[in-house]
């Protein structure tokens, strides 16, 4: 998920990303040039034994034996004395091959064998191929100076043949190749870094622009509910099922009252039962008419004349509350 998104980000930069590449590759192929060449070139030398033999005899009596082959592996043991005399600091700077880019390795007397191996790398050709030289002919100066030291006969020495000649000096590329490669690898770092940095910038300037400029806090609350009105769609998809509608009508539709007059009887009025039903004998007349239908008359009503009840005659009958039936039953 970060490579695609790393993605999307150069795509979408790529006007930062494009020229910070170019950069990049310029600056490792400069790299690549000015890093130096170097050269390597390699001798072998091997250690060998005299043809009399260890011992010389000067009278066939008594002889004199060389110390160095008195043992055995005595050559192998003698080529690793011969390493690790040269491979001292005092040495190696008195060949010269202190320095980085002029150096040498030496090897031998490993297992058994009696080959001393050098390889050497210098920044120019004849500096590798002279290091080796220098290095082989102190080798054998040294073993000579070893038996000689030790009073071993010179017909006893041990002798020193080159195996392999000082090679032609080739040139080493992959310092320079390595050299590329970081420069690349930092140089891609640093491309991604800017594009980066410019993407993270791009977008606190357009928080801190849509902060300054944008919506005041609590504008993205929308409106109060009756601020505009409802279009008619949607009052119809927000009508209230009919179950749900029953139990919030308003008492004046979902109670239905009944009021019952009080009945007279000789002039005076008598009070209905509640529930019963209004009968001709205790019913009175309604709104100033007679119950048949005519206009009211005094021996109907009680010798008084029609008009208005009296107030003082007249009480709140009793309210009958009569539920609707429910439609969902």
């Amino acid at each position: 998920m970060d490579f695609w998104k790393t993605l999307l980000v150069l795509l979408k930069r790529w006007y930062v990303a494009l020229p910070v590449f170019v950069v990049t590759v310029g600056a490792a192929g400069a790299v690549y040039a000015a890093a130096p060449l170097h050269y390597e070139s390699t001798g072998v030398i091997v250690l060998t034994s005299p043809s009399s033999g260890p011992t010389s005899s000067a009278d066939k009596v008594s002889g004199q034996t060389n110390p160095l082959l008195a043992f055995e592996s005595s050559l192998a043991i003698s080529a690793s004395i011969m390493v690790q005399s040269i491979n001292t600091p005092e040495v190696v700077k008195q060949l010269g091959a202190d320095k980085p880019d002029h150096t040498f390795v030496l090897i031998g007397g490993f297992e058994g064998s009696p080959f001393i191996s050098v390889k050497t790398e210098s920044v120019s050709e004849q500096g590798a191929r002279d290091l080796v030289v220098q290095v082989l002919d102190r080798a054998k100066k040294e073993l000579t100076k070893r038996q000689e030291a030790l009073n071993a006969p010179p017909s006893t020495f041990i002798g020193v043949d080159d195996v392999v000649p000082p090679t032609e000096p080739e040139p080493l590329r992959g310092s320079k190749l390595r050299a590329a490669a970081v420069a690349l690898a930092l140089a891609l770092v640093a491309s991604l870094s800017t594009v980066f940095a410019v993407e993270s910038y791009q977008n606190r300037r357009r928080k801190r622009s849509g902060g300054e400029g944008g919506d005041q806090p609590g504008d993205h609350l929308g409106d109060l509910p009756g601020d505009e009105p409802t279009p008619a769609g949607d009052r119809r998809a927000a009508r209230t099922p009919a179950h749900a509608r029953d139990e919030r009508l308003p008492a004046s539709v979902a109670e239905r009252t009944q009021r019952v007059r009080p009945a007279e009887v000789g002039g005076r009025s008598t009070p209905a039962i509640p529930g019963a039903p209004a009968t001709a004998a205790n019913r009175g007349p309604v709104n100033g008419k007679p119950v048949s239908g005519g206009a009211a008359t005094g021996s109907a009503t009680g010798g008084r004349r029609p008009g208005p009840w009296p107030t003082e005659e007249y009480r709140e009958p009793p309210t009958v509350r009569v539920q609707p039936p429910d439609p969902r039953s």
